[in-house]
């Protein structure tokens, strides 16, 4: 069934999202934890400031996606938030990093996963109510400190393509304390005329905002230039990592012959399929791209998503069909109703 959900309280004020199936926390300490983490990701860890969050990827050899990661520096060790692909995601991630953890690797990987709950804030007023759970000497950039002990990741606002994703905050916080301290939070945010969103509520605003997400458009099957999230998530001043001569080259030499682009419904009774799944030109019925998420949305009014489009289909406007005869044109990002 397609996810339906009205997320316009969310994008006028705020949303609350508590998860049911969290991203994983990970910490690595230990003196060679940067050096260690600097030669697996694709972003520069080396040079990050501590107080400060990036996000980046763990790719193969072949430059398509492993893994993706938000990257929080704290002065005694590494925060890493991987997706997790399934219910064994946090196992296969914590065996990839210990893949390359040698015999005289001065790291030590933890998983803190179980000793917090998660939660996620976002919409224009989401930094102002989290801003009430920060500690007062947190003057950190990014990651913030939890009165109650716990984190903030700030996520920067400019996403895939640098297009203005919004405020997106997620917060970590002591499982013990977590049930009155979300109690409280989502009370101030119905008093700002904001919601709660479930998991459906969360898809539908993250397709909206245009945010590619793992493992519908980030996985083994695209680079993070195709998604638009080279400037976020690619340092191409750091030394070698694994990947690092397909990104470079891609960069440098090549063209990309697709991207990540929003689609809208242009047809009159949606037919519901399988995702993720191509897309025909709707001039010639050429190859035009995979749809790789669609949801319903009150905001634009119609059925909107995600879809990796091919060079020379990409034109906002361009009309595409699916294999159910459901028919799409190219729109803008983010996703947003027609004036």
């Amino acid at each position: 069934m397609i996810p339906a959900f009205d997320t316009r309280p969310s994008h006028a004020h705020a949303g609350l999202y508590v998860s049911s199936h969290p991203r994983a926390l990970i910490s690595i300490s230990g003196e060679d934890r940067a050096s260690f983490l600097q030669g697996l990701l694709c972003q520069d860890v080396v040079g990050q400031a501590s107080g400060t969050l990036r996000y980046g990827f763990f790719l193969n050899p072949k430059a398509r996606i492993l893994f993706d990661s938000w990257i929080g520096v704290l002065p005694d060790r590494i925060l890493l938030s991987p997706s997790l692909f399934s219910p064994s995601g946090e196992e296969a991630f914590l065996a990839h990093l210990k893949k390359y953890l040698f015999f005289r690797t001065r790291a030590t990987i933890a998983s803190l996963t179980q000793d917090f709950a998660q939660a996620s804030l976002v919409g224009p007023d989401a930094p102002s109510l989290a801003a009430t759970l920060f500690a007062e000497e947190s003057g950190m950039e990014g990651l913030k400190s939890l009165a109650s002990g716990g984190f903030a990741f700030l996520h920067p606002t400019p996403g895939a393509f640098d297009t203005e994703t919004g405020p997106w905050i997620d917060l970590w916080i002591p499982s013990k304390k977590a049930e009155k301290i979300l109690a409280e939070l989502s009370g101030r945010v119905i008093d700002r005329g904001g919601q709660r969103l479930d998991d459906t509520g969360i898809e539908v605003y993250r397709v909206e905002r245009g945010i590619p997400a793992v493992p519908s458009e980030l996985n083994l099957g695209h680079f993070p230039a195709e998604a638009g999230l080279d400037n976020l998530a690619v340092s191409y001043n750091k030394g070698c990592y694994v990947g690092q001569e397909p990104v470079t080259r891609l960069k440098f030499q090549g063209q990309l012959s697709r991207k990540l682009s929003g689609v809208r419904f242009s047809g009159s009774t949606p037919v519901e399929g399988p995702l993720p799944r191509p897309l025909l030109a709707a001039s010639d019925g050429s190859e035009a791209g995979i749809l790789t998420s669609l949801v319903s949305s009150p905001l634009c009014g119609t059925l909107v998503g995600l879809a990796y489009i091919k060079r020379g289909q990409w034109e906002t406007g361009t009309a595409s069909v699916d294999g159910e005869g459901n028919r799409f044109e190219v729109s803008e990002l983010p996703l947003s109703p027609r004036e």
